[in-house]
Order: structure tokens, then sequence, then C-alpha cells
């Protein structure tokens, strides 16, 4: 049984032929409404939907785990997530779902970089490049050729759900499922799709809202994971550079007798934000170790 879910925000006017024309491939379509004002859950009411509504807008993480208990509680074998603003084709789904029908994934990945740039905005090409870097750095070896952390085109097997708890309430959701599934040994393959770009480039929130909900979204979870190299390594840096004002104020003692008041506040606080830092990453990892024995 396949599975198609579907979070929406306001989206009454690329709602009803994403349903129908993915209605073609899977069983059953499922609509989480994350707390639109429009006419999204009349929509998909009319289209025979099985339909989520959330009061109020409580953001895609947590739609997509609706999204997710409700497919399991319908027994999907595989589910398929794709966005609900018109810019994924669902003409591209039996090619997500293919690698798990072949048992050569547990995860499938659209990605829009595969074989070419498919007319993406160089914004969001840059974007995405960014925020895949980060996550092929918070995630295992096995994902050094990820192209696309951004996607929300996917298909999942339903057997490795249960694996992945999902904490981030927003965008950052996706980079979430990839750093996770690594840790798992998840197998997880990328297929190439195209997408579709609207005049507002298919986003609800914007580009600006989008990527800094995902490096917020990051941010969080490289705290918690790699502590030591993203605050204690920084914390050293800091230090360094303190210790190279530090130096630069006694010579300036040693010439001419004075104290360089800005530079000594400038080592002071470089230090001092470096030791702090540096504190920060002891207290993290420790905490993580824990959690781990």
């Amino acid at each position: 049984m396949i599975v198609a879910c579907i979070p929406a925000y306001n989206e009454e006017r690329d709602l009803g032929p994403i349903v129908i024309k993915a209605a073609k491939f899977v069983d059953k379509i499922i609509v989480c409404d994350d707390g639109s004002n429009d006419l999204t859950s009349e929509i998909a009411k009319r289209l025979d939907c099985d339909l989520i509504v959330h009061e109020h807008r409580l953001g895609k993480g947590v739609a997509l785990k609706t999204l997710f208990e409700r497919a399991i509680e319908l027994k999907a074998d595989i589910i398929v997530t794709l966005d609900g603003d018109g810019q994924h084709r669902p003409e591209d789904i039996p090619g997500i779902i293919e690698p798990i029908l072949n048992g050569d994934a547990d995860i499938v990945v659209g990605s829009r970089f595969i074989n070419d740039y498919n007319n993406v905005p160089t914004h969001r090409i840059i974007g995405n490049n960014v925020m895949t870097s980060f996550t092929r750095l918070l995630s295992s070896d096995v994902f050094k050729d990820l192209t696309d952390s951004q996607s929300g085109f996917r298909a999942f097997d339903k057997s490795i759900l249960e694996d992945i708890k999902l904490k981030e309430k927003g965008m950052g959701v996706d980079s979430e499922i990839l750093i996770a599934a690594s840790k798992n040994k998840i197998k997880i393959k990328e297929v190439p799709i195209s997408v579709i770009y609207n005049g507002d480039e298919g986003s609800t929130f914007g580009p600006v809202h989008h990527g800094f909900d995902v490096f917020y979204s990051l941010f969080k979870i490289a705290s918690d994971q790699k502590p030591m190299l993203f605050f204690g390594l920084p914390g050293v840096i800091l230090i360094i550079i303190g210790l190279f004002f530090s130096f630069r104020v006694l010579n300036i003692f040693y010439d001419i007798g004075e104290i360089a008041i800005g530079s000594a506040l400038i080592s002071v606080s470089l230090m001092v934000i470096g030791f702090l830092s540096i504190t920060t990453a002891i207290i993290l990892q420790v905490i993580q170790n824990n959690k781990n024995l």
C-alpha cells in the first residue's frame, strides 16, 4: 500500500492539481492542513483525502510527524512525501518508490541537482549547497555524495520510520531525517526529479525564512551531536586571537609605557568568550557521552 503525505499551509491554489495527479500513482492521500486560513481543508475534503487539521500552524516538522503517524495507522507499506505548493511533479512518484520496491533503499530522496539544476533559482542553489554541506558534516561518511538535503519529495519504507524520532518543528526536519537515518545505518538513495517554480518560486514562507529555520535546526543538532567541533574549536580560535591582541598590548606597553585600552578590552573579551565556548563544549560532550552509555 502506497500512501502520499502532503503537509500544506494555505495551498488552496496548488493543492487540488497535486492531489488529482498523485492519486494516479498511490493508494491513499493524507493531507495535513497546518493551520491554514484559506480553503486548503475544504479542497482536501472534496477530493476525498484523509485530512488532518492543526488548529494553529505548528510547522512542517510537526506536520510530517502527524502524517507519518497516520500513515502507519493506515498500514502503509511505502510513504511518499511531497510539498503542497506545486513545485513537485506527482508524475515522478514511480521513480521515487522504485528503489524501495527493488530493495535498494529504505529512504529515497528526489534530488533537483543530479542531472541538472532544473532552472532552480541561483539563490536556492547556493543555499542548498551550504545546507547540504552542513548536513553531510553532521552525518556519516555514506553521505559524502548527498546533493539535495532540502528536498521534501521523498519515499520511505514503513519499517524505518520507527527508528526516526522527529524533534524539529520547522523546515529543518528534512535535514534532521537524513542525519538520523545516517546514524541508524539506513540505506538512502537519491534519484533525479524535476521541479516547477512559480513566480513566488514555490515557497510558502520565502527563502530567507526557510534558510534561517534550517540553519537554526542544524545549529541545534550540531550542538547536540558534535559540541567539541562547533563550540570547542571556535573557542580555541577565539582564545588564540585574544592572545595575539594581548601580545600587542604588551609590545605597546614596553615601547611607550602606556596600555592600549581598546586592544586590551578586545583581548580579554575574546579570551573570556573563548573560554565560555570551550566550557560549553565540554559540558555538552559530557551530556552526550552519558546519553550514549
